[in-house]
């Protein structure tokens, strides 16, 4: 055999590795473009399609995916302008009123909500970053506090825990952990997002890693326990 050819067929690994490694930000970004302009697209359906068996038109295509993808996007400026004022508003709490009417979608609905107010609320302007032990003790990984809570029955003081995946960090696990056992970054929620979504690429040059303790002062603690009812 050739020594170039050998040479090359034993460097062959490194060198896929590498490729991989370079392609990597550029797949990801790609990637999550794909996710929201196919998002965008389901929602561009509920009307596109509609109209388009309405005037007869033929099987779906590429025109149809854009008209698609740039409806919804109408379609969300309109509902941001619109929820800015009182009809808007309006609107919005008879939506919540009906969906919460339905079981199931009253359940999924009221869950969305509540997280997504949960990272939008005081605490984010406070550390809601954390590490918590997992999967083992002796293995820590990045969560965000998503409320505080005493245990009913220790008056111990806990934390609900969302952990992220890596690389989708829409989907994750949900940890219930002693607030003393939490190790509080200085990270913002963006900085936390990108660690994960990077795989670690991108981290700051040091991080706290065993200092565990209560919550930072300016983090609002959780409600206060309900004393026994009164004689």
């Amino acid at each position: 055999m050739d020594p170039a050819v050998r040479q090359f067929l034993i460097r062959w690994p490194q060198t896929l590795a590498v490729g991989a490694v370079t392609l990597a930000p550029l797949a990801l970004t790609v990637w999550a473009l794909w996710l929201l302009a196919k998002l965008a697209s389901l929602l561009g359906a509920l009307v596109i399609r509609p109209l388009a068996a309405w005037v007869g038109a033929g099987p779906p295509g590429v025109f149809t995916t854009v008209l698609e993808i740039l409806t919804a996007v109408v379609i969300l400026t309109i509902v941001g302008l619109l929820a800015r004022g009182a009809a808007g508003k309006a609107v919005g709490k008879a939506v919540d009123d009906l969906i919460g009417r339905i079981p199931i979608g009253r359940t999924v609905y009221s869950s969305a909500q509540k997280l997504i107010a949960s990272f939008h609320s005081p605490m984010e302007q406070a550390q809601k970053v954390v590490l918590i032990e997992f999967p083992s003790e002796e293995m820590k990984t990045v969560g965000l506090v998503t409320q505080l809570f005493k245990a009913a029955d220790t008056g111990e003081e806990l934390a609900a825990v969302y952990v992220p995946t890596t690389p989708n960090p829409t989907s994750g696990y949900v940890e219930i952990v002693p607030v003393n056992r939490l190790v509080w970054l200085d990270w913002t929620l963006n900085e936390a997002v990108q660690f994960v979504v990077s795989a670690g690429v991108t981290a700051p040059a040091s991080i706290k890693y065993r200092r565990t303790g209560p919550p930072p002062m300016d983090m609002p603690g959780p409600p206060p326990a309900e004393g026994p009812p009164a004689p």
